[in-house]
């Protein structure tokens, strides 16, 4: 059996996939993948970066069955980032629980999703709630809408009309005529719908409107989405 030896990262060659590692305390670089084991035998969401600590097996000019030893710190100026950030946010209402060290090591390792969406999201006012149902699909869309919109429009209400793609809003008795229903696009339906609440919300000289983001809209201020959108933290719509 080949012996486990101890590696720090020298070098990462992001074209082709790889990093190069020195032995600890010798010379000479060795290759291996950018993301290393798990205690599961998985391959880490987290990539390799510049002065971690591994250990793994040599075999040639390679190392295999790479695991950290330990990892390095992010740059600080991507931690002053995040912590600005996280500023910024609770400046708006936003607690955030996470770390800014941890928010700059995910962001420095290009992991899947994002730590910070996942720990304002349940702080956001959604449109759809896609982690629940489609939204042709989802029972509380309208109720949900609904107890968002009337904290800032005292008495709003609305319902389906049923058999057809309408909404009956109040105050006002007003007959919304929705878009074309289309199960790939869902927002379609609301557009209508969407347009007239912000409408309303604009008469009322409040600041929050729902505002479009990718495959969503969100209750809040225009500077808000900005700074979300600009951080990555939310993907803005595409236009048509």
């Amino acid at each position: 059996m080949r012996p486990t030896e101890t590696f720090v990262v020298e070098d990462i060659n992001e074209a082709h996939g790889f990093a190069r590692l020195r032995v600890e305390g010798g010379s000479g670089l060795l290759h291996c993948g950018l993301f290393p084991e798990q205690a599961d035998g998985e391959l880490s969401p987290l990539r390799l970066q510049l002065g971690d600590r591994v250990r793994g097996v040599r075999r040639g000019q390679t190392v295999s069955q790479v695991q950290w030893v330990s990892r390095a710190a992010p740059p600080e100026a991507l931690v002053r980032r995040m912590e600005e950030l996280s500023r910024q946010l609770e400046a708006r209402g936003l607690r955030v629980v996470v770390a800014p060290e941890s928010l700059a090591d995910h962001q420095w390792r290009e992991g899947p999703g994002s730590p910070l969406l996942e720990a304002i999201q349940p702080q956001l006012r959604l449109f759809f709630a896609w982690d629940a149902a489609h939204p042709f699909e989802d029972e509380r869309l309208l109720d949900r809408v609904e107890q968002a919109t009337a904290e800032h429009l005292p008495g709003f209400s609305v319902l389906p009309v049923p058999g057809v793609a309408r909404f009956r809003v109040e105050p006002g008795s007003h007959v919304i005529v929705g878009g074309e229903p289309d199960w790939e696009e869902p927002a379609r339906l609301f557009e209508p719908l969407v347009e007239h609440i912000n409408q309303e919300l604009g008469r009322a000289r409040v600041l929050v409107r729902w505002m479009p983001v990718r495959d969503n809209w969100v209750l809040a201020t225009q500077e808000l989405v900005d700074l979300l959108v600009s951080n990555g933290v939310l993907q803005g719509r595409a236009s048509a």
